[in-house]
């Protein structure tokens, strides 16, 4: 389904597709579908997928950012839990062999109680593009702790845009976990930056190291250790179908894990609108930064509107 139809067609020819929709309501009426993947944008992602959980499908693989508010992350999930549904969220770092291990360290002890993770996401992205990854790589690779406040800052003066969502200029983010463990992340902040995690404990740290490795630093050797991490048999989509089935009681990357990473997003953004500390859980369900743009919070001081991923017509500006 693709609401471009010769797009619909193209694809529709190179595997043979017996039938094309432009239209979800119609797909989802006239075919017996078990599963969705909806690659949409994340505007609409969330109408979709109550859409096609309201017709009974087995399992909804959503793309990230898992939406653009909480209030739609909310829908989606109510609406999956009403009619049975098991809903992922493409958050495919939690199958990264670099990131498991660094869980199973982390976990095991290497570098004694976590304190710190410092993460810089890649440039003219947006929070909600790249940041989404970076922020639930964190908490995959600490076991996916409780959130218990946020505090951020962020700024926008161009009519910057991320696939028609509303974007910042630029953010940051003090995040507290549970057991007083803070991660910050920086989103085109100027130089200089640190552009992998770099994980801090009472005894050790761990970060990237080159060719997919590694490097370990604690008391039981002199000098960082490189470590390669063995490699993973599992994707996503096994564990998906294994889900469905029910061969599993979970899903490292369903809809409910992401929820919690879109929170920790939308607090950023809800810091500098409230001008506090964001406790969790956070009440507030729209857009935080839309609702500034839209106050005269945040006012446009540069004029020429701009996507950073799909541009609007006649626009001159990529970043």
């Amino acid at each position: 389904m693709d609401i471009h139809e010769e797009a619909a067609k193209r694809v529709s020819d190179e595997y043979d597709v017996p039938a094309i929709y432009t239209d979800v309501d119609e797909m989802l009426a006239k075919e017996d579908l078990d599963i969705v993947s909806i690659t949409t944008w994340q505007g609409p992602r969330g109408e979709a997928t109550v859409a096609a959980a309201k017709a009974g499908v087995k399992g909804i693989f959503g793309e990230k950012p898992m939406a653009a508010s909480l209030g739609q992350a909310d829908a989606m999930i109510a609406a999956c839990e009403e009619n049975d549904v098991k809903l992922i969220i493409g958050h495919q770092g939690r199958y990264a062999p670099a990131n498991i291990e660094t869980r199973r360290l982390v976990a095991a002890g290497a570098i004694g109680e976590p304190t710190t993770v410092h993460h810089s996401a890649k440039k003219h992205a947006g929070l909600l593009n790249t940041g989404t990854h970076a922020i639930d790589g964190w908490r995959f690779m600490l076991s996916d702790p409780e959130t218990l406040w946020v505090i951020g800052q962020t700024a926008r003066t161009t009519d910057r845009w991320e696939r028609r969502t509303i974007c910042e200029d630029l953010c940051m983010g003090l995040v507290c976990f549970e057991g007083g463990r803070t991660r910050y992340y920086e989103g085109d902040l100027p130089e200089p930056s640190v552009s992998m995690p770099n994980i801090a404990g009472t005894e050790g740290q761990i970060r990237n190291g080159p060719d997919g490795t590694l490097l370990l630093q604690n008391g039981d050797a002199k000098g960082w250790q490189t470590i390669t991490p063995p490699p993973q048999t599992k994707n996503q989509y096994d564990e998906f179908i294994e889900w469905i089935e029910g061969d599993i009681p979970d899903h490292r990357g369903s809809g409910v894990q992401a929820r919690y990473t879109l929170e920790i997003m939308m607090a950023i953004y809800e810091s500098l609108r409230i001008k506090n500390i964001v406790h969790m859980p956070m009440e507030t369900k729209e857009l935080p930064l839309e609702l500034m743009v839209n106050d005269g919070t945040l006012p446009v001081l540069e004029e020429g509107r701009y996507d950073l991923r799909a541009p609007f017509e006649g626009q001159t500006r990529k970043s």
